[in-house]
């Protein structure tokens, strides 16, 4: 029987339209053909491998944003929901606190996006034998191949660090084969995704012309393999990852693997951590792992957005100047993070702006406080006045890629991966990162140091939760916990920031908002969303849910 794509989540959509992310991303992809003819050519396999990566960067899906990168955020100590009130994006309200229920919208689209890219991916690999590449083709059949396998491992990964216990999909489901899927355990989940990372390495381009900017390299899934095996040994507290058909792969692999994409991947530090989040930011030299976003100019709210949704996320509310457009004032960085940066840190400025700095611009104009509001807005991801469509919606159109991985991560994985072996080797990889800061080195450097550089290079990026989990659930609650809170006043009291009737330098709300209960109970875990567990009765809920 025929099984029609677009009726099994695979309509494969164009992933980008701008010129400057290249003619990889320019290719229009069909809307639907039958299975048994679909993937014939190269030029289709492209289109399938588009629609793959397509859903690197759908953190709209089905009406409900849901960045995954925020998602994570609001869960660690770095940043608050935020949002008009104590409901709005309700799912992220509950998960800060722990409170996380299997009927979100957010946890529902978030678990879906995951699977839809794993879909893609595994229809295309399972029939990759019969597409036809030209004799002077094998170098990007091995390429587009390589980069599938990379993709399917991504979304898995990415499935289960917020959810655990998930179903692994070997093939294409259609007709009723989808009611026999159970959940594997999680080595069985994390051996899959990581035979799928390992198996990917030797099929991809070590380089992409500029003309394939926003394809991913072999050194970008060298990356997420150290940053998966960092997750998985810590959380489970085991010395080494399991991989399906292959060796466990050990914390010696993983040295390996990180120096290697140190010395010869082309990666370099930027200069200025500024020109990472700037109008440099976009295919900065940095960055190994990169999520293309466009402004196509769209006005229309029901089409597939390509805009970065994060930005108006992170935006003040109510607020417009020559620093930053009107957003909707989600993720709004804690008290905690602020204080922990060394006076000339120069990531600071370019992680948090102030209130204050936004209605000292030129052409400000208003600005409301949102829920948890502490006087202090992201600076990293958000509403870049410099990036502000002209045309279509502008909420739609933010055009800033997103640094999933980038080389001072690798450096701090690196150190906390030497520590002990080779301390010197260690401090010498914390050093580049704080020096490219603006600080002193350090003479030695222990965990709790890495664990502190890597909370300041990364803050706001989506990495903090993670890192705190595979510390074990007691850290966690020891380090997420918010017991008592008391308000910071204003920091200034000129009239100019005072707006009806409340001083916007200095936190607004109630204390009991702030306050933060990790339910350890949990794991750590979002539940498996409802939805998922009716359609299929063999799917059981996570614990503490």
């Amino acid at each position: 029987m025929k099984t029609n794509i677009k009726y099994i989540t695979v309509v494969f959509s164009l992933f980008m339209t701008m010129t400057s992310c290249s003619k990889f991303l320019e290719i229009t992809p069909k809307d639907s053909q039958d299975q048994d003819s679909f993937f014939r050519t190269s030029t289709e396999a492209m289109q399938a491998l588009i629609g793959t990566y397509e859903l690197l960067r759908n953190d709209n899906l089905d009406w409900q944003a849901m960045p995954q990168a925020m998602t994570a955020d609001v869960m660690s100590d770095d940043v608050y929901p935020g949002g008009a009130n104590s409901n709005d994006m309700l799912g992220w309200q509950q998960a800060a606190r722990f409170d996380a229920r299997a009927v979100s919208q957010q946890g529902e689209k978030t678990w879906k996006k995951c699977y839809v890219g794993i879909q893609r991916a595994t229809t295309l690999l399972e029939g990759y034998d019969k597409i036809e590449f030209k004799s002077n083709e094998q170098e990007l059949k091995s390429h587009i191949e390589g980069e599938a396998l990379f993709l399917r491992g991504h979304y898995y990964f990415e499935v289960l660090r917020l959810f655990e216990n998930v179903p692994i999909v070997r093939e294409t489901l259609g007709g009723d084969n989808w009611e026999d899927i159970e959940q594997a355990t999680p080595d069985e989940s994390y051996a899959y995704a990581a035979a799928n990372m390992i198996n990917a390495i030797p099929l991809m381009a070590e380089r992409h012309v500029d003309s394939d900017l926003g394809r991913l390299t072999k050194y970008a899934a060298k990356a997420e393999l150290v940053k998966m095996f960092l997750f998985y040994t810590g959380y489970y507290q085991k010395d080494a990852m399991p991989v399906e058909d292959h060796e466990p792969f050990t914390k010696a692999d993983a040295i390996a693997m990180a120096e290697d994409i140190i010395q010869n991947s082309g990666a370099s530090l930027s200069a200025n951590y500024a020109d990472l989040f700037n109008a440099n930011g976009n295919f900065n030299k940095e960055v190994l792992f990169e999520i293309c976003f466009a402004n196509t100019g769209t006005g229309d709210w029901s089409h597939n957005k390509l805009g970065n949704y994060q930005c108006i996320m992170s935006g003040p509310r109510g607020h417009s100047s020559d620093l930053l457009a009107q957003g909707w004032g989600f993720g709004a960085p804690t008290r905690q993070l602020e204080a922990l940066f060394e006076d000339g840190d120069t990531r600071k400025s370019s992680t948090i702006v102030y209130a204050k700095e936004l209605l000292d611009a030129p052409n400000a104009n208003g600005m409301e406080a949102h829920f948890n509001y502490t006087g202090m807005f992201v600076n990293k991801y958000t509403t870049h006045a410099y990036r502000y469509a002209g045309a279509g919606a502008p909420e739609l159109n933010y055009d800033q890629n997103y640094h999933y991985i980038r080389l001072a991560d690798v450096l701090l994985m690196a150190a906390e991966l030497n520590l002990g072996i080779n301390d010197a080797k260690a401090l010498q990889y914390v050093n580049q990162v704080r020096n490219r800061a603006g600080l002193q080195p350090l003479a030695s450097v222990d965990l709790d140091a890495i664990y502190l550089e890597r909370r300041l290079e990364l803050a706001l990026e989506g990495h903090r939760y993670f890192d705190v989990l595979r510390r074990g659930l007691n850290y966690a609650k020891q380090t997420l916990d918010v017991p008592s809170y008391t308000l910071t006043p204003p920091t200034h009291d000129d009239e100019k920031y005072i707006i009806n009737g409340v001083n916007m330098t200095g936190d607004v709300g109630v204390e009991n908002d702030f306050i933060i209960n990790f339910d350890a109970s949990k794991r750590g875990f979002l539940p498996i969303p409802q939805r998922e567990l009716d359609l299929n009765n063999k799917l059981k809920q996570n614990q503490g849910y």
